[in-house]
């Protein structure tokens, strides 16, 4: 598996990695609007990378350097290619994304849903903490989990 910056010929078949998919279905997250983010969010200093194998991007992760109270590592987004999930692409990407977030700041943030128990045994073995709740913060209903780890070491 490979891990590299996305670039603009990538966007659209890593927002195809939401379609269908429960979980951003509930946050209205749908491949059309989230490639437009992606964009956007690379135009604004936002890092987005794949994970690849055999040709095929399997994962995404999205992060903002300074989007964690403008000052911290945020990882917006952490998209996993369902037939992908349990083969290393999301341990993957997040490696990268440490590596990176680390070499800059002491902390790196990322929020889960609540109700998501395999994310948030996901992010625990890496060593994320839970430090609070958001309620109703990017969608009514949905409470968020905010997680936090410091730089190892």
């Amino acid at each position: 598996m490979h891990v590299r910056a996305a670039d603009a010929r990538d966007l659209g078949t890593l927002a195809s990695l939401v379609d269908g998919h429960a979980l951003f279905a509930r946050y209205g997250i749908e491949p059309t609007a989230l490639e437009r983010a992606l964009a956007a969010g690379i135009a604004a200093g936002d890092v987005v990378l794949t994970a690849e194998a055999d040709g095929r991007m399997l994962g995404l992760a999205w992060w903002s350097p300074r989007g964690g109270f403008a000052r911290s590592p945020y990882l917006r987004l952490l998209v996993v290619a369902r037939d992908a999930v349990g083969r290393g692409t999301g341990a993957a990407l997040m490696d990268a994304f440490e590596a990176a977030a680390f070499a800059a700041a002491a902390d790196a943030f990322a929020l889960v849903t609540m109700d998501n128990d395999a994310a948030r045994r996901f992010y625990a073995r890496r060593g994320y903490a839970e430090v609070g709740q958001l309620p109703d913060y990017v969608r009514e209903g949905i409470t968020e989990v905010v997680l936090r780890k410091r730089r190892p070491g």
